[in-house]
């Protein structure tokens, strides 16, 4: 089966305004603002100058979609933000099967599937440690393929276009 890459930050929680004032925080934290102009034809972006986020719910989740080679990344940032919040990233490459990643107290705790883990410089554990959360008490998905199934029919409600804070384009 093909599917096109994708991924995407799950949170246990269906306010998703709440969830939007968190995301806004956390990217503002990280040196960046929202794009106000649109973007001139043909402007090459370096990696992460520009970051879309979208926004949508499934049940009582919230799911945030983002930048593929991004989503670890973003998934930390808003993990230091809010250390006790359960989060879980999901992320598929064209051709490839998911890998899932469960964060809390700022870094990624354990993974389902295959990733070289650039986030961190540490390889992330691939079994459940004893003493962290269970995706199902916390309402999280608990296979990287029932997220990456999530995020791939998700129906987007907000959409957020960031621009790093040294973008020329940010200006």
């Amino acid at each position: 089966m093909l599917h096109r890459s994708d991924a995407a930050i799950l949170t246990a929680e269906d306010n998703t305004s709440a969830i939007a004032m968190a995301i806004d925080r956390v990217m503002k934290s990280e040196r960046y603002r929202e794009q106000e102009a649109p973007t001139p034809h043909g402007y090459p972006f370096a990696l992460d100058e520009q970051i879309t986020l979208e926004l949508g719910s499934a049940g009582h989740l919230t799911i945030i979609r983002t930048p593929v080679d991004s989503v670890f990344r973003i998934a930390q940032w808003w993990s230091i933000a809010e250390p006790a919040r359960p989060l879980a990233a999901v992320r598929r490459y064209m051709h490839s099967e998911p890998c899932l990643k469960y964060f809390a107290e700022g870094r990624p705790i354990w993974r389902l599937g295959e990733d070289p883990d650039h986030e961190v410089d540490y390889d992330v554990p691939t079994r459940r440690p004893f003493d962290a959360f269970d995706p199902s008490d916390v309402g999280l998905p608990s296979s990287a393929h029932e997220a990456a199934q999530l995020t791939a029919n998700l129906a987007v409600v907000l959409t957020n276009v960031w621009l790093r804070s040294n973008s020329r384009l940010a200006r």
